[in-house]
């Protein structure tokens, strides 16, 4: 099975997190915004300098998610569908507060379909998220080469 299966699989698993195992992280959102487009599904990508936006729609940023806090608490509390890209968030994964709006976002009950993926090199969960998170190796060379 490819890469692009596998992260349909997880796309519509019960996950809530997933962890991306990737060197290209450009490559990656390329291909998720090939993604969103014909499906229309909500597809966001995170920067620390600019926050979270919706695939697509690079010209506009959600207000108050720059930090990894807040963003996670956006994404927690947002009621629409949406898989969420965070990239170079490995230094933020070992705060505290980080691991706790993690666990509220586990443990939260609604139906509204949520993904948070975080993508990079080594991404280190917290021992308390790891176990309920899925994992992808992701080879943005192969992905084009198959295209």
């Amino acid at each position: 099975m490819d890469e692009k299966q596998n992260f349909e699989q997880v796309i519509e698993s019960s996950h809530r997190i997933a962890v991306i195992e990737t060197a290209d992280q450009l490559g990656l959102v390329a291909y998720l915004k090939h993604l969103t487009l014909p499906s229309g599904r909500a597809i966001y990508d995170w920067s620390a300098e600019h926050g979270l936006y919706r695939l697509g729609i690079e010209h506009i940023f959600i207000p108050r998610t720059r930090s990894p806090v807040d963003v996670l608490a956006y994404i927690t509390s947002s009621r629409h569908y949406g898989v969420y890209l965070l990239r170079d968030f490995n230094a933020a994964l070992a705060r505290p507060a980080v691991e706790r709006q993690l666990l509220k976002l586990l443990e939260k009950q609604d139906d509204v379909r949520r993904l948070v993926c975080f993508a990079g090199q080594a991404v280190q969960l917290p021992a308390s998220i790891a176990p309920h998170s899925a994992y992808l190796d992701w080879d943005a060379s192969q992905q084009r080469a198959s295209n």
